[in-house]
């Protein structure tokens, strides 16, 4: 499958996010620190592509996803109505993880999390899902927009490290190690990433 630029911002971080809890498909707010983050990555999506040039802009209809994406359409003065929000770019589930810290998942669900750690291509946590299946899902997106030129794209850790997987032909066991802190702007073109400055 041949594949666009795809412009990767992860969302600023959450109260969530500084408090060490799992957020999944549930949501909490950006913190002030997670609203500039929002507004520098915005900054460096106008280095990394030509504005005036066409691009389509995906965003993950989460909460925090959403108004890092508004965030940086109103920094770029771009139309909030131009950005797509589609499920299949949102955080994978964490099921019965999410809310809570590691620290407590750790002892209250000891046999999940082991199993989680053990195995998290394919392991499912109840009323969760594995990456197994956010990088099916993530294949779709990715055949309806092989045909673009440029995508920018919001949206969270996990989906990057799988997106990111697929579009470098990274093992799994690679893909499953890589990081995406909130101020990071990455850049994936040719089968490569790179980070934007």
């Amino acid at each position: 499958m041949s594949l666009p630029t795809i412009i990767l911002i992860r969302h600023g971080q959450t109260l969530w996010n500084a408090e060490g809890r799992y957020q999944g498909q549930l949501n909490s707010d950006l913190t002030e620190l997670g609203q500039k983050q929002a507004i520098e990555n915005g900054l460096k999506v106008a280095k990394a592509i030509k504005l005036d040039k066409p691009f389509t802009f995906y965003s993950s209809p989460l909460g925090r996803a959403k108004e890092t994406s508004l965030i940086i359409c109103d920094e770029l003065n771009l139309d909030r109505g131009n950005i797509i929000f589609d499920n299949r770019v949102q955080e994978v589930s964490y099921g019965i993880f999410e809310g809570k810290t590691k620290e407590f998942c750790k002892v209250e669900y000891e046999k999940e999390f082991k199993a989680r750690e053990d195995n998290k291509w394919s392991y499912v946590l109840e009323g969760g899902e594995s990456y197994e299946m956010v990088t099916k899902r993530l294949y779709s997106w990715l055949e309806d927009i092989k045909d673009s030129d440029i995508v920018v794209l919001v949206a969270h850790a996990m989906v990057s490290r799988a997106l990111r997987g697929i579009y470098c032909n990274y093992p799994i066991e690679k893909m499953l190690k890589l990081e995406h802190k909130n101020d990071i702007v990455l850049k994936l073109e040719n089968s490569r990433e790179y980070i934007v400055e």
